[in-house]
């Protein structure tokens, strides 16, 4: 059972992400999985259950990415040069957050917004400590404002439609790295982006 549920929601962000939250049909996601809109319906009694069941899949993706990195970096800086990771998965979801579901799922954007300040804000936060106390950052930053402004650099990545290519992403990230790394700092930085 739960099997299924888990494949709706996998087939429902394929089909989010491709043709937007707005214009998707249960009946399309039922048609997408080959199975009845009843069936749809024994497991997602609405369509805005389910764009919540997708978006806390997206989260936790979101989460897990966050983590591998933390733990594949040997400090901050090596942290934050592989949140590119994160940034690309953002880019690729931007299509799911705009004005309208903004308007018509407020519970799902409620809980993405509480994942940006209450786990995201938080782990930067925690590098940005780490480090100033290595020296590798400046120390007069204000750890929650620089929090925040990276956290604006990833609603940037939802919420524009311009931004095309990982490379852009990464030339936001490199600018935000570089507008707070001491020159030990830069030194890691310059090893990382060999």
């Amino acid at each position: 059972m739960e099997d299924k549920r888990k494949r709706l929601i996998d087939i429902a962000i394929k089909l989010f992400i491709n043709h937007g939250i707005i214009s998707v049909t249960m009946d399309e996601v039922a048609k997408a999985a080959g199975m009845s809109k009843k069936t749809v319906y024994q497991y997602f009694a609405n369509k805005g259950i389910l764009v919540e069941a997708v978006v806390d899949q997206l989260i936790g993706q979101s989460k897990n990415i966050i983590s591998s990195n933390t733990d594949a970096s040997d400090d901050p800086v090596q942290e934050l040069v592989l949140q590119q990771g994160l940034f690309k998965h953002l880019i690729a979801l931007r299509y799911l957050f705009n004005d309208m579901m903004l308007k018509r799922y407020p519970r799902a954007m409620k809980a993405f917004h509480e994942f940006k300040i209450n786990h995201l804000k938080m782990v930067i936060e925690s590098n940005l400590s780490d480090g100033i106390a290595m020296g590798l950052y400046r120390t007069g930053l204000d750890v929650p404002s620089t929090a925040g402004i990276y956290i604006s650099v990833a609603d940037f990545y939802l919420f524009n439609n311009t931004v095309r290519t990982p490379a852009e992403i990464f030339e936001a990230l490199q600018l935000f790295i570089n507008g707070i790394i001491t020159n030990d700092g830069r030194r890691l930085l310059a090893n990382y982006n060999k």
